[in-house]
């Protein structure tokens, strides 16, 4: 009897077993298991038409070292959900020809219930290089539509130092004799011209993310500086309230300047009468926040849920894809944006994690 049971039991685990490997083995996506610390325990077969590697070649490895390096620094210290939450992150993955692909993973976390350590993380991965690069097109499309709305105020910020320069020019010419006070101002003005062309070339030039330490207020400045002439046009007043006394932060700076531009020159379009936008920003001990608030006519509430939607717009010129882009950047540094809007006027705030 107890050889009958014991093979009933030995059996019962197999089906078990097999009622498991039924349940998360049909996914086109691969389903792994590992340890807090990385070390992979079990791993779907459909790893293998994702990655080419079999089961057992990554089985017992740490799947860290699976991970792009400059997404790891990204993710690092986002990727053990709190509690019982979900993350989900978007990184690059190295697949056994070295090619690195694009991957989105829903991550859950199984803790001891009697000491609430998190003893292994269950993570559901899918492809979604295909996504990832229509987006970097429509954002590459976006960013040249940008720069050619800022072309007008470009050629006016160039304009004026080349004016200046011409007139020194002259004034050289007819006095005959090397001016070092004229000479000075001369370089100070090409100096402005430098600048200006830089900002526009960095916004043309496509580029992947690219997360350094950048100066946040340094970045609102050069946004602000980009439009001024745009803002003068219309009368309205960009001013940067600040209380980091470190603007250090991690980011793509130059992403960050592109969601600000696009929030400001949207700002700027909204106003029908001479008024006032504010950039803001502050740090607490886990997010920087910049908040971009302009006193125009606002956004209608039946609009609201429509915000940031492709080829949705207000503009008689617009896409809608300024918006989408702008969430787009914002969600690839782990941040969240968020609008309000009335009769006074929008506020955009944008939330993003210290890393």
């Amino acid at each position: 009897m107890s050889n009958l049971l014991s093979n009933l039991e030995s059996k019962l685990q197999k089906q078990e077993k097999t009622n498991d490997q039924i349940w998360v083995e049909p996914s086109t996506d691969f389903i792994c298991k590992r340890t807090p610390d990385g070390l992979i325990k079990y791993v779907t077969p459909s790893v293998q038409s994702m990655l080419g590697y079999a089961p057992g070649e990554i089985i017992g490895r740490l799947y860290t070292l699976f991970v792009h390096g400059e997404d790891y620094k990204r993710i690092a210290k986002i990727a053990m959900p709190e509690g019982e939450e979900v993350c989900s992150l978007t990184y690059r993955l190295k697949r056994k020809d070295g090619v690195y692909i694009w991957v989105s993973s829903q991550i859950s976390v199984t803790r001891d219930p009697k000491t609430n350590e998190p003893f292994e993380l269950i993570s559901v991965t899918s492809d979604v290089s295909s996504k990832i690069k229509a987006e970097h097109f429509i954002l590459e499309y976006e960013k040249l539509n940008v720069v050619g709305q800022l072309a007008a105020g470009i050629a006016h910020e160039i304009k004026n130092p080349l004016t200046s320069l011409k007139g020194f020019i002259q004034l050289m010419k007819a006095g005959r004799e090397l001016n070092q006070g004229y000479l000075a101002i001369m370089e100070e003005e090409i100096k402005r011209i430098e600048a200006v062309s830089k900002e526009l070339m960095l916004m043309a030039k496509p580029h992947k993310s690219d997360f350094k330490t950048f100066n946040m207020n340094d970045v609102v400045d050069h946004a602000i500086t980009l439009l001024m002439a745009e803002a003068a046009k219309k009368c309205v007043e960009i001013t940067r309230k600040s209380t980091l006394e470190n603007g250090m932060f991690l980011c793509d700076g130059n992403k960050i300047k592109q969601v600000l531009i696009n929030l400001l020159m949207n700002a700027i379009d909204a106003m029908e009468q001479p008024g006032k936008v504010t950039v803001g920003i502050s740090k607490s001990e886990e997010v920087l926040t910049i908040i971009v608030a302009d006193n125009g006519k606002g956004i209608a509430q039946e609009h609201m849920d429509k915000i940031g939607k492709p080829f949705f717009t207000t503009k008689e010129n617009g896409n809608g894809l300024g918006l989408m882009i702008c969430h787009k950047i914002i969600e690839e540094h782990n941040g969240k944006m968020n609008v309000e809007s009335s009769s006074q006027g929008t506020t955009f705030t944008i939330s993003l994690p210290i890393q």
